[in-house]
């Protein structure tokens, strides 16, 4: 009789745990042959809980005060004109047709904020389009107009600002606004938990989901819902929290509230599998435009290909790794372009870049990754291969929007 409960025990507590491990806490599988659950088992059991549910509290409290929610907005009254126009317009129309603009909504995305002044961060493909007005809404529901500061045609990445008038509510935010800090992407692991939130089918704002990190230094093709607008993006961040459509832009915080991520795409033949642009990524552009005025990467002026041991075995390369310096024999464009720093440096077409500074060039680091990672103006040391032998060159580096 004593065995029967023991298994009826196991049975109920296996449930309890299982139901709470649902919420993101650990299962532990118990193998005893009998459960001796007491109540120091118990009180350990439940503090992991609460532990974890603060944190994800914590951090929703810390970044959602600072996500905002972008609306596109078009005139539609040409549209009304031309397909809905009738004799009953004409005698109840509710508005001037000459002179008044009927904006409705067209879409919508998300954005964070990065300082008290209203300087924010998005997609690219959230306000890119220049047929549209957008504006914002923070998390207590006040209306900014969106200023674009500069679009990264590179990354899918935007810099915006809220602004407002005098006579408008939120005029008194401006210098006030709470703002994310950034994390440092290089140190996720992969597992750890994390916290999405967004503007999700641009309809419910500050939608909060969370997951863990799937995998990280993702490769897709990502456009928007018709197949257009297409970019390739690289070293991306896989996570597993729900990220829908009009997430967009909005930020992917560690449970600490700091930004590790962009939400940027998600796999729409598939169920989560979301991917987030790394938050070092987004430093580096802020950084830049804090700088310039403008977003700027460095720059070296060469055209290559990426070597490898398929490469090398048919054309007899002598190293299977690397850069190599080619141009576009299709549109003339030069392996080296001229007056460029990889010009003034003596780079030349056929040229091998196997290292910048000690780093090695190949699929998985290649030149403009390695590139990005230093700054505009830093001198770096290139390890070339020319004629069958290494070479040292130094270049300094450019700029490049």
């Amino acid at each position: 009789m004593a065995q029967g409960k023991n298994v009826v025990v196991a049975m109920l507590v296996s449930l309890v745990v299982g139901a709470v491990s649902g919420a993101g806490t650990s299962m532990y599988l118990l193998t005893s042959d009998v459960l001796d659950l007491n109540a120091e088992t118990e009180s350990v059991v439940v503090s992991e809980v609460y532990t974890e549910e603060s944190k994800l509290i914590s951090a929703y409290e810390t970044a959602s005060p600072a996500v905002v929610s972008i609306i596109a907005m078009q005139d539609l009254t040409a549209y009304y004109n031309q397909y809905f126009w009738g004799p009953l317009d004409y005698y109840y129309q509710s508005y001037d047709v000459a002179g008044e603009e009927n904006l409705q909504e067209v879409g919508g995305g998300t954005g964070f904020l990065i300082n008290a002044d209203g300087l924010a961060i998005t997609n690219k493909h959230v306000i890119e389009d220049q047929s549209l007005q957008y504006v914002a809404y923070t998390s207590d529901g006040l209306q900014f107009d969106v200023e674009i500061l500069d679009i990264d045609e590179n990354n899918d990445l935007a810099i915006f600002k809220l602004v407002a008038s005098e006579e408008d509510e939120g005029y008194a935010m401006i210098g006030k606004f709470p703002y994310l800090q950034f994390g440092d992407s290089d140190a996720i692991k992969v597992g750890q938990m994390v916290m999405a939130i967004g503007n999700a089918f641009a309809e419910y704002d500050n939608t909060t989901t969370a997951g863990i990190v799937s995998a990280t230094g993702r490769e897709i093709i990502a456009s928007d819902s018709f197949g257009r607008a297409t970019s390739e993006l690289d070293g991306l961040i896989q996570t597993d929290a729900a990220i829908n459509p009009g997430n967009s832009g909005g930020p992917l915080v560690d449970l600490s509230g700091k930004v590790i991520g962009i939400n940027t795409a998600v796999d729409a033949d598939a169920e989560g599998i979301g991917f987030a642009i790394p938050v070092n990524d987004i430093v580096q552009i802020v950084n830049a435009y804090n700088q310039y005025g403008y977003i700027a990467y460095p720059y070296l002026g060469v055209m290559y290909v990426m070597v490898n041991a398929e490469a090398d075995q048919r054309l007899d390369l002598g190293v299977d790794y690397g850069a190599a310096l080619v141009g576009d024999p299709a549109s003339g464009e030069p392996a080296v372009v001229a007056g460029s720093p990889a010009d003034d440096a003596g780079l030349q077409a056929r040229d091998i870049i196997l290292e910048i500074d000690g780093i090695v060039i190949d699929e998985d680091n290649q030149l403009n990754d390695v590139l990005y990672t230093h700054s505009i103006g830093d001198e770096v040391t290139l390890k070339v291969w020319r004629d069958n032998k290494e070479i040292e060159v130094k270049v300094t580096l450019g700029q490049t929007k």
